[in-house]
């Protein structure tokens, strides 16, 4: 049986997971992509890491509730910044707050790798995390486009 949190505030613990632990987000990742497979996740999983990614998680007694992933880099355009990738709350733990102090703990952390910018991508009908993201202080300042190579098809979720 899941369990569910209490209407009282759970408490939450937020640290930045090992390169070891990185793949347990598996299920908070497969939550918010449902056709991810392991195998696909893992084969993914294995570049991202080498190519610098980390995450951080949220946790309540020991399960992990929320995740974000970040990477870190220098851009021409913005200069050196934090890039969120798989920001995802257990629906069960939304609306305690969890979103924003993970929201609050990747910018301390952009603050102490001087980074100049937080930068993100949502689906352009996520309304309900482009609302959440406003109310952290986001602003729409671009466009995000995909093209699959060799084809005129954008990227899908389909």
């Amino acid at each position: 049986m899941k369990k569910k949190p209490s209407t009282a505030r759970p408490t939450i613990r937020i640290r930045e997971l090992t390169r070891a632990e990185i793949p347990s987000i598996f299920s908070l990742v497969q939550m918010n992509n449902p056709k991810m497979t392991k195998a696909t996740f893992s084969k993914r999983l294995k570049d991202m890491i080498h190519l610098g990614y980390h995450a951080v998680a949220a946790f309540d007694e020991g399960k992990m509730v929320g995740v974000s992933g970040f990477w870190l880099r220098s851009r021409f355009w913005c200069g050196r910044q934090l890039d969120i990738d798989n920001f995802f709350v257990d629906p069960t733990y939304r609306g305690h707050g969890l979103g924003k102090k993970l929201v609050q703990w990747l910018e301390k952390r952009a603050i102490d790798e001087k980074c100049e910018l937080i930068v993100l991508d949502t689906y352009a009908d996520y309304f309900l995390a482009q609302r959440f993201y406003h109310r952290e202080g986001f602003v729409c300042t671009g466009y995000h486009m995909t093209k699959v190579p060799g084809t005129n098809k954008p990227f899908g979720r389909s």
